[in-house]
């Protein structure tokens, strides 16, 4: 018989049970919320400190391989920063950044206009550009086309280049003046064969109208379908030919925009944006800012001067590039100090 002393002590035993498993129980989960606390902060310092080791770097499509194989393996060699790169038109860059679908930590332009378009913009996504190379432009040929012997001839000043791709079924493509600079190039240089050759059917002839459908591809296009045999040739950078492998007829220096002695000359042709701007011939300059969106400013910095260091001139110079003595445009004072000591 169980009597009410029992019955008291069988309750009290049941409450103290019930107290230390609530006790238990409230402990588990704050060890538990802990453990999850302390792991989710490890994990957004491990992403931190990862993002702090990658340098986010876009680049004009020209420079695709060149930064893939050479200057970014390099970078990282000596650096340690992890090189994460993208290749596009340099427009078409400048566009991306000022609708915010692009914050890298570095921007390398085929042209000083992109980089002070988002200069300009308001509110301003870049105070500063430097340029640090030149370059011209060639005309890249399919090894395998049709038309290598006749191209071969050009190349080796035995025919004019320009009456080869003028023939009939001959493929001649180009980028889109309106997203790339290289695109605009071609057509100033198209204009200046006019001038120099004294022959105004020229540019017609090889390009028809500025921005005509048929010739126009994206950078990472033509690039595929002069490779694969698709086309005879496109307008490239010469540096982008020997990083590719590919033979090219040089211009002469008066129409490929990369000799500054004939400035004056270039000045005498212009290609007009949809936009209104107009753009007068000059010679070619690879230019870099680091934009205000900036993530890893450090490694921003490194990178920079990487392309202007010893090696990195190298690298450019095995590639066709022309390294030329660093100078700046906008505000000489907001180039970060690691930069501006290397460059005045």
């Amino acid at each position: 018989m169980i009597t009410l002393e029992d019955s008291l002590t069988y309750h009290m035993a049941d409450s103290l049970y019930k107290r230390r498993t609530n006790l238990f129980f409230a402990s588990s989960l704050f060890v538990l919320f802990f453990t999850v606390a302390i792991f989710t902060i490890w994990i957004q310092k491990s992403h931190a400190i990862d993002d702090h080791k990658e340098v986010s770097v876009i680049y004009a499509g020209s420079l695709v391989k060149i930064m893939k194989d050479d200057l970014g393996p390099s970078f990282h060699n000596q650096t340690g920063y992890n090189f994460v790169g993208e290749g596009k038109g340099s427009v078409q860059i400048s566009n991306l950044i000022i609708d915010g679908f692009r914050k890298p930590d570095i921007f390398i332009s085929a042209d000083t206009l992109p980089i002070l378009k988002i200069i300009n913009h308001d509110p301003p996504l870049a105070k500063w550009l430097v340029k640090f190379a030149s370059a011209e432009l060639v005309i890249a040929f399919n090894p395998k086309s049709p038309f290598v012997p006749e191209l071969e001839k050009a190349a080796s000043g035995k025919t004019s280049w320009y009456n080869v791709l003028e023939e009939k079924g001959f493929k001649f493509r180009r980028t889109d003046p309106e997203l790339d600079p290289k695109g605009y190039y071609t057509v100033i240089a198209a204009k200046l064969a006019n001038i120099y050759y004294n022959d105004s059917t020229i540019k017609n002839k090889i390009l028809g109208d500025d921005r005509n459908p048929v010739q126009i591809f994206p950078e990472e296009v033509l690039r595929s379908i002069l490779e694969s045999g698709q086309i005879d040739a496109i307008a490239a950078y010469k540096h982008e030919a020997i990083s590719r492998g590919l033979p090219y007829i040089t211009l002469p220096p008066q129409i490929n925009l990369g000799d500054p002695k004939y400035s004056n000359f270039y000045n005498q042709a212009s290609y007009i944006l949809n936009s209104n701007q107009t753009i007068t011939g000059n010679p070619i300059y690879f230019t870099y800012t680091v934009p205000t969106t900036v993530r890893n400013t450090d490694g921003a910095i490194s990178f920079a001067n990487f392309l202007i260091s010893p090696q990195g001139k190298i690298v450019l110079s095995k590639m066709g590039l022309n390294p030329v003595k660093a100078t700046t445009q906008g505000d000489f004072k907001s180039i970060p100090f690691g930069i501006r000591s290397l460059i005045r």
